[in-house]
């Protein structure tokens, strides 16, 4: 069964691919062009492969060869790179989708506090139940303490 590709198979291929090129360029002629160096009105230097101005002049440009070390280094540690950001991804991923859990849970209990206390202050008679389902009713006093209880759980899921 073939193996299917992947990201990095693609970067290692794409690393070898350059690493190959850098190691092929020597082989090849280098060709300098004609250089032209002149300020612009902000009296920045140019370079161009045209003058710019009468006054523009003819520069020598020499181009070293890369060092194939060095490019294979280099190619390395953007590869190193690349996949250090694709971790951090993965885990800024996983951290985004937990506090999106626990935004969701704490929202939910907000909810939940919040309608317990509502029922609560709406109810003209608060009770519980005993063992047997009968219903126990709260003083006004007690129904008081209840709501207020209600309130601060509220306060306290929903924050203020």
């Amino acid at each position: 069964m073939p193996r299917s590709r992947t990201n990095s198979d693609f970067l290692h291929r794409g690393a070898i691919f350059a690493a190959l090129l850098v190691f092929a360029y020597p082989f090849g002629a280098l060709r300098a062009s004609e250089v032209y160096k002149s300020l612009d009105a902000e009296g920045h230097v140019v370079y161009s492969d045209r003058p710019d101005t009468a006054t523009a002049k003819k520069s020598a440009v020499h181009v070293d060869q890369p060092d194939p070390g060095e490019v294979a280094r280099n190619a390395k540690e953007q590869e190193i790179l690349k996949a250090v950001d694709i971790q951090r991804k993965k885990q800024q991923a996983i951290d985004d989708a937990k506090k999106a859990q626990q935004d969701q849970a704490k929202q939910e209990q907000c909810d939940a506090a919040r309608n317990h206390y509502y029922a609560m202050k709406d109810a003209r008679r608060i009770y519980e139940r005993d063992a047997d389902g009968n219903r126990i009713y709260y003083s006004d006093v007690e129904a008081d303490a209840k709501r207020e209880e209600a309130r601060q759980a509220m306060m306290t899921a929903c924050g203020a």
